[in-house]
């Protein structure tokens, strides 16, 4: 029974996740949404820039790729995303991140073309 109860709760995040970015946006930007729900870094990694203006919790600072890739896998390992809302902007995309454990972070990040590339060159997580 509690095997049926998760299997179901997956599926409506899954399918809640699938549906907030119905309609926004460019492709990049729904796999990197996408990614964020599913707390997939390694998926959010492959739009990052070489270099990234990153903020955490009121830190700025340059990183690179894989800085910022293991920031969020260490991240995502205690707060696994339950649900990921957003609003796609002109390259700034605006989400409210909510986990399993009921907290709520706020999520940017900027877009930019590089060599004819979407890629993340900015990402702030509060």
């Amino acid at each position: 029974m509690k095997r049926l109860i998760y299997i179901l709760v997956v599926g409506l995040v899954i399918m809640l996740c699938s549906y907030s970015l119905l309609g926004r946006g460019e492709d990049v930007s729904k796999k990197i949404n996408q990614a964020i729900c599913l707390g997939q870094s390694g998926v959010v990694a492959e739009h990052l820039a070489s270099e990234v203006a990153f903020k955490m919790y009121g830190s700025e600072s340059t990183c690179t790729k894989g800085e910022v890739e293991q920031v969020l896998r260490e991240f995502f390992s205690h707060n696994r995303p339950s649900q990921f809302l957003c609003t796609t902007g002109t390259g700034i995309i605006t989400g409210k991140l909510t986990t399993s454990n009921g907290k709520s972070y706020k999520i940017e990040y900027m877009l930019k073309n590089v060599d004819n590339k979407e890629v993340i060159t900015g990402f702030c997580l509060n």
